[in-house]
């Protein structure tokens, strides 16, 4: 399958890279190794979390509290948000009618 990202995702992704070297350098490539490991995770198996907020599927990460939220499109997993567990919840709905 064929993984597309929102263009909003990168900046979520550089804002928890930006809190954990300013926390503690070196965690943010903790971090970023965890977000690797969900998407192959949810790239085993994407139909495998079932939907949560339908069509939306959600993968959590193992280490820091994060989960990517995305949903399947034909041979296509579009991720519509890397989002941080408590806070504004919903927040990305509003993506995808832009």
């Amino acid at each position: 399958m064929k993984v597309v990202w929102h263009p909003e995702t990168q900046a979520e992704i550089d804002a928890g890279v930006d809190f954990y070297f300013e926390k503690q350098p070196g965690v943010e490539d903790d971090f970023i190794a965890d977000l690797e490991a969900a998407v192959r995770k949810l790239l085993k198996d994407p139909r495998f979390p079932r939907e949560f907020d339908p069509p939306y599927r959600r993968v959590v990460t193992e280490r820091f509290p994060y989960q990517i939220v995305y949903r399947i499109s034909g041979d296509c997993i579009r991720i519509v948000a890397v989002m941080h567990q408590s806070r504004r919840p919903g927040y990305w709905k509003a993506r995808e009618s832009r």
